[in-house]
């Protein structure tokens, strides 16, 4: 199995999340391989770290053991060791893009600082798939409402639909979820 970029979207609380974790299970097990979660999620509020507390539960009645690796806002070193022996769920692109906004909020290289994230997470992409590493990336999908009357949603949702776009141009199959019902787009 060579390297693949799995697409999996849909709206808060779709079901995205569960499925990922499944298919990332099944392929590590068919495989024999090891998996590995990204996780971008901070625990800024109660409700958030309930939904933090319950992906780690989750993780840890798994049948395949996960290794967790927490990347809120930046890239660690530790992922150029990874080799194919992995399959990779990160979850979610959406956080962590609003991650890296909000850190970069009052700075005065904003807009270099973003556009640098997101050319990084380009780049990692294309080395894992040059590596053979499956990767399944979670992300909301955000474009479904009409344009906002705050800049910074507007800006933040081109972002992110440029961002997706690419990925999907990218990536080997792509998934969108509905209420627990999986729609494969490709």
């Amino acid at each position: 199995m060579g390297g693949r970029i799995i697409f999996i979207t849909g709206g808060v609380r779709s079901g995205k999340s569960a499925f990922a974790e499944n298919y990332a299970q099944q392929l590590a097990k068919n495989n024999s391989k090891s998996l590995l979660y990204i996780a971008s999620g901070v625990s800024f509020d109660e409700e958030m770290q309930q939904r933090i507390n319950r992906h780690k539960i989750d993780r840890l009645q798994a049948a395949i053991p996960w290794k967790t690796l927490e990347v809120p806002d930046r890239f660690p070193t530790k992922f150029s060791v990874l080799s194919s022996d992995y399959v990779l769920l990160w979850d979610c692109l959406t956080t962590w893009l609003t991650n890296i906004i909000f850190r970069n909020e009052l700075s005065p290289n904003r807009e270099k600082n973003i556009t640098l994230a997101v050319e990084q997470l380009q780049d990692q992409l294309k080395e894992w798939q040059q590596k053979g590493i499956v990767v399944l990336l979670v992300s909301n999908e955000v474009l479904d409402e009409g344009a906002s009357r705050y800049w910074e949603v507007n800006e933040y949702r081109q972002i992110i639909g440029k961002l997706h776009q690419w990925i999907v141009a990218q990536c080997d199959e792509a998934y969108e979820l509905d209420s627990g019902i999986e729609k494969r787009w490709k």
